[in-house]
């Protein structure tokens, strides 16, 4: 439920001031090669939000020492809860709510570097019930349903950003400057697929299809990384894990897709199948992973979010018979609305799950930042309240992940 009222600029104020006077010092760059933020579901305007935001602008301006960002990534769920599907008159300040606290960094990077994809968010068209009380003075809205694209093509229109929806496109970046080695970033549209029919999907995993059969024959290709909205993997909210246990202080595994034992997950799942134990999902992830084993070009890692949560899950058994196939999954889904992930399990599942007895396994919010050089990737996740490296389980803050797409110890310096 969204509550609108008189109270927003007054709060906007004081945590704007409460963020200025926090400390601005965190994660120590590696140097050199392709910087890259990646943020999902970013649409909900709130401290949260703000908090984020105010961290990439630290960054971005020089005064943080992660350095500087060369591509920012938006992963979807861009505008809660029913994209820009809504009244012609509110998308402007929709989107200068979400996207405002962020105007130094995309002025900054430019709409060429700066690039975006739906999630099933922006794809809702409009919400189930509407009250609106006291002369219209508070108005409030609950149940996002039905679909339109109406949102996503008012996306496409926002001049800071380059919006990929319905077919999949392509980026590549060169490492570094002038550098004929490059990293090529694939946008796929995954909240189109589990919103419609699977009659449709052909277009799309054609799509898919075609940019990995001309980026085998390209040259130069060091990493790919496929970008979806829907993870292949997760230990979060859609992935199961979302209920406290008070006694072993742990969030335990409630699958959403049994009558039986979850009727309101059930039913949920029924109408718009948005968890992972569903027959949809799971013909999502089989169909994608299809293309990638028939194409046979490597996918180092996948970028995804939806589950709201900070995650990097290791799978290496993936690999088992079929090499391209990606056995990184990383989640950056804390941008405005964290929510439960499974605690850590190294050395396979790293989570931001935050133990504490009052925080029930809830997210740390932030972002994750990925830095490509010829032989590695450096992957740290950026806390939202801090600004410092989040503490993904025993101790761990740095990955590295090697052009085979394998988890490895930090490599030597060079």
């Amino acid at each position: 439920m969204v509550w609108r009222t008189g109270l927003r600029s007054l709060t906007i104020v004081l945590v704007s001031a409460f963020l200025a006077a926090m400390p601005r010092c965190a994660a120590q760059s590696s140097g050199g090669g392709l910087s890259v933020i990646a943020l999902g579901d970013a649409g909900e305007s709130n401290g949260v939000l703000r908090g984020n935001a105010f961290y990439l602008t630290e960054m971005m301006m020089g005064r943080h020492d992660a350095g500087k960002p060369d591509l920012l990534l938006f992963l979807g769920d861009n505008f809660i809860p029913i994209g820009l599907n809504g009244a012609k008159n509110d998308i402007d300040g929709d989107v200068k709510a979400r996207l405002g606290p962020f105007k130094e960094v995309l002025e900054a990077l430019s709409r060429d570097r700066v690039h975006a994809i739906p999630g099933e968010h922006d794809y809702y068209a409009r919400y189930a019930v509407e009250n609106t009380g006291f002369f219209g003075l508070f108005h409030s809205t609950e149940g996002p349903t039905g679909i339109s694209d109406k949102g996503a093509r008012r996306e496409t229109e926002i001049p800071s950003w380059t919006f990929h929806h319905r077919l999949p496109e392509e980026l590549t970046l060169p490492i570094a400057e002038g550098a004929a080695d490059s990293v090529q970033f694939i946008f796929f549209d995954s909240a189109l697929p589990l919103r419609t029919a699977t009659a449709t999907w052909h277009p799309a995993l054609e799509g898919l299809k075609g940019v990995l059969e001309r980026s085998e024959v390209r040259t130069g290709v060091l990493w790919r990384v496929l970008c979806v909205h829907h993870p292949l993997r997760s230990v979060g909210v859609h992935g199961g894990y979302s209920v406290w246990d008070d006694e072993a202080q742990a969030v335990e595994y409630l699958t959403e897709c049994d009558k039986d034992t979850n009727a309101a997950g059930f039913v949920r799942n029924w109408l718009d199948p948005e968890d992972l134990c569903t027959e949809k999902y799971r013909q999502y992830i089989d169909s994608v992973t299809a293309i990638i084993k028939l194409v046979g070009v490597k996918i180092h890692i996948v970028l995804g979010a939806h589950d709201r949560s900070l995650q990097l899950l290791y799978a290496p058994e993936v690999g088992v018979g079929c090499d391209a196939c990606p056995r990184i999954q990383l989640i950056s889904g804390a941008a405005s609305l964290p929510t439960r992930v499974k605690l850590p399990a190294p050395p396979r599942e790293f989570t931001s799950a935050n133990s504490a007895p009052e925080k029930q396994g809830v997210s740390t919010p932030g972002f994750a930042q990925l830095q490509f050089d010829r032989e590695h990737v450096r992957i740290v996740f950026i806390s939202g309240r801090t600004g410092d490296p989040v503490d993904m389980g025993d101790g761990q803050t740095t990955f590295w992940v090697n052009r085979n797409g394998d988890l490895v110890d930090m490599p030597p310096p060079k």
